[in-house]
């Protein structure tokens, strides 16, 4: 017998909530304009080169780092939060039903898998796959805790993050700024301290992300451009930026903090779209009002040194500030994304929005387009290191129309797709959902 008639039943196309699949493709795009910097340039920074100047590239920097640093994947972990209620409201009420659970816990291994495939196979290792699959399997320790009290863990987990990044960036700043002495001391050939080696030798790793040497970028380029050492990249890469250090906790922390929040607001209602027209209005105003607010701050103060290593003008405060306005302000405009979405939606000023919609429920297909396409774009075809920064955004752009009109002509034929086909196999052990629509389909209707 089929599991499926008698277990866990996956959400149907008939199930889907509008909303949801907005907001999750509008995520997916503004994910890419977040991690092509990273995916098409060489260097740790996604900047563009230095110096800073009104120019094409810094312009569009600063688009980016004000509206969308931080926010999408912020959006996208909160309807990963409230996906998991969506999965498990059979696990819920006086009668609950708890395979479901199960399901999610498997649902959470195959993530996992498909993010190591994102970094092996498809060499992006800023992927975030893995990060929610082991976060999704934390979560089900809170899945039925109420929206206050949600709220207020996330806060909880924010606030102390906040503490920790100024502590860690204050350290670096100290150092940097005591550099200046060192490097004096050195050129008068006195014997350094402790300290001040190690002052140095941060000033010369931070002169180096900043400013590369020309050999050190080509070296980079032939890397990434080259097999078998394009794998050793994305291999030493992911490690670096999940498992270096603190980062790897603090990334699942963050991730927790954001999908409590996104299951907060799923059960009110207000990710799925039925909050009031004013909650919206209210989300929006205080959203964008207090987070444009902090970021165009941090952006102006940190414009006074041009957004490089200067030295003799590095700021405790500066450090201070933009460390402890990240998380709020990052928060403050996601939930202003939000508002602004579900208010242009519900007046139809986005009309039906089926390629953003088509795009949301194809997410995790598009996510793995995304590194393959930018695979062979700049590491096949060898351009990496070949655009500017502006260019990289138009670039994302056009990677939106291509699997926005990849993801409507796949739904019209089929009713999810290839990745969510292998997720929900490995999820519920049937090959049975694997079936495809009749050819002449189009997409089913959402309610």
């Amino acid at each position: 017998m089929d599991m499926l008639t008698t277990g866990p039943r996956p959400v149907q196309a008939t199930d889907r909530i509008e909303t949801l699949d907005l907001l999750r493709g509008v995520a997916i795009c503004g994910i890419l304009l977040m991690n092509i910097p990273y995916m098409g340039m060489v260097g740790d920074l996604g900047m563009p080169a230095f110096p800073a100047m009104w120019n094409a590239d810094w312009i569009a920097w600063g688009i980016q780092s004000v509206l969308f640093e931080g926010t999408m994947r912020g959006l996208f972990t909160m309807l990963f939060g409230a996906g998991m209620l969506l999965m498990l409201r059979r696990a819920e009420g006086e009668a609950p039903d708890v395979s479901p659970v199960d399901v999610w816990a498997r649902r959470c291994w195959a993530l996992i898998l498909l993010g190591i495939i994102q970094f092996v196979l498809f060499l992006w290792p800023g992927e975030i796959l893995v990060n929610y699959g082991v976060t999704g399997l934390f979560l089900l320790a809170v899945r039925t805790v109420k929206p206050r009290a949600l709220i207020a863990g996330a806060a909880a987990i924010l606030i102390v993050m906040s503490c920790f990044y100024i502590h860690q960036r204050v350290e670096r700043t100290q150092m940097l700024q005591a550099s200046t002495a060192a490097a004096a001391a050195k050129a008068a050939n006195k014997k350094l301290t402790e300290e001040q080696e190690g002052a140095l030798e941060a000033r010369e790793k931070a002169i180096e992300i900043y400013h590369p040497k020309p050999a050190d970028t080509a070296r980079q380029i032939k890397e990434r451009t080259h097999f078998p050492s394009i794998l050793t990249w994305s291999l030493g890469q992911w490690n670096d930026w999940n498992m270096g250090g603190s980062e790897w906790y603090l990334l699942i922390c963050e991730s927790i903090a954001f999908m409590m929040i996104g299951m907060a607001l799923f059960r009110t209602g207000i990710l799925t779209g039925n909050g009031s027209a004013a909650t919206y209005r209210w989300m929006m105003l205080i959203g964008y009002g207090g987070g444009f607010a902090g970021r165009l701050v941090a952006l102006y103060w940190g414009s006074r040194t041009g957004f490089d290593l200067d030295f003799d003008k590095l700021s405790v405060s500066y450090t201070v500030f933009r460390n402890a306005m990240y998380e709020p302000t990052r928060l403050a405009i996601t939930i202003g994304h939000v508002g602004l979405l579900a208010t242009l939606f519900r007046s139809g000023a986005l009309g039906r929005a089926k390629p953003l919609r088509a795009l949301g429920r194809m997410a995790l297909t598009v996510y793995s387009l995304q590194s393959i396409i930018t695979s062979v774009l700049f590491y096949a075809l060898g351009w990496v290191g070949s655009f500017g920064f502006a260019t990289l955004m138009a670039i994302a752009v056009s990677i939106w129309v291509i699997t926005g009109a990849f993801a409507m002509w796949w739904l019209d034929r089929f009713d999810m797709g290839p990745a969510e086909r292998f997720l929900r196999a490995m999820s519920y052990g049937s090959l049975s959902i694997l079936r495809p629509k009749p050819v002449t389909a189009s997409i089913a209707p959402i309610s």
